[in-house]
This record gives structure tokens, sequence and C-alpha cells, in this order.
């Protein structure tokens, strides 16, 4: 009979095995299966060297964590970095263009007013003759 057959012994193990970072579900089976003796991992000894394994895994994970959570952030801050830079380029030609439509504008208004002066002359120049030769009678 397995040591870990006793209540006691079977829950000390699962404990460390969560304690170790392993789900309490797939810790109670790995020690169900140790304790029917049908384990694919063997012996308590095994089971032992599966913590360490595991507890050396988490120190591991928790070793690479801040350095991805570094790389992230610096990541980030570049992104944000080119997008605020590429977000100033796209505004200084964004007004760049509004100028050149404005001045074209600008241009354009200024020739119709010249045109309009052209034609309101003209008008005003005929409209003028043709009240002298009313007024001549010749109309």
């Amino acid at each position: 009979m397995s040591k870990l057959h006793y209540s006691r012994e079977r829950t000390a193990a699962v404990s460390r095995l969560e304690r170790a970072g392993l789900d309490s579900n797939l810790a109670v089976a790995v020690i169900d299966e140790l304790d029917h003796e049908e384990s694919r991992f063997g012996t308590a000894e095994q089971v032992a060297r599966i913590e360490v394994g595991l507890a050396s895994l988490q120190d591991e994970v928790r070793q690479i964590e801040p350095r991805l959570s570094g790389r992230m952030d610096a990541q980030r801050e570049e992104l944000l970095g080119r997008m605020d830079a590429q977000r100033e380029e796209l505004v200084g030609r964004m007004n760049d263009h509004r100028d050149q439509l404005l001045d074209r504008l600008d241009v354009e208004f200024d020739a119709l007013r010249r045109e309009n002066r052209l034609l309101l002359l003209f008008f005003s120049t005929i409209l003028g003759l043709l009240m002298a030769l009313f007024r001549l009678g010749l109309f």
C-alpha cells in the first residue's frame, strides 16, 4: 500500500502540488494515479521531483514576467511616440493643404470680383448708352 493512501498524506501531497502551481483538479488526479499504483510518474520521489520542477518553472515565469512587462511597456511607449509623430505630421500636412486651398480660393474670388466689376462696368455703360439714345429719341 502506498504511503499516499492515507488521507493526511494525500491532502499534504495535493497541497504541495497546488503550491507548486498545479491546478487543484490536476493535483488530485496525480495523487490518485500514485495511490492506485498506475502512475506514469511512478514513486513519491518522482512526485517530489515534479514539485521541484514546477516550482522552478514558476520561478522562471516570475523572472520573465517583469522583463516581458518592461518590453511591452517600452514597445507601447515607442508605438505611442510614433503615433504622435505621425499625427503631428498628418496635422501639419492637412494644415498646409488647407492653407493652399484657402489661397487658391482667395485668388479665384479676386478674379471673380474683377470679372464682376468689368461686367458691371460693361452693363452700366450699355445701360447709359441706351438711356442716352432714348433721351435723344433715337429709339
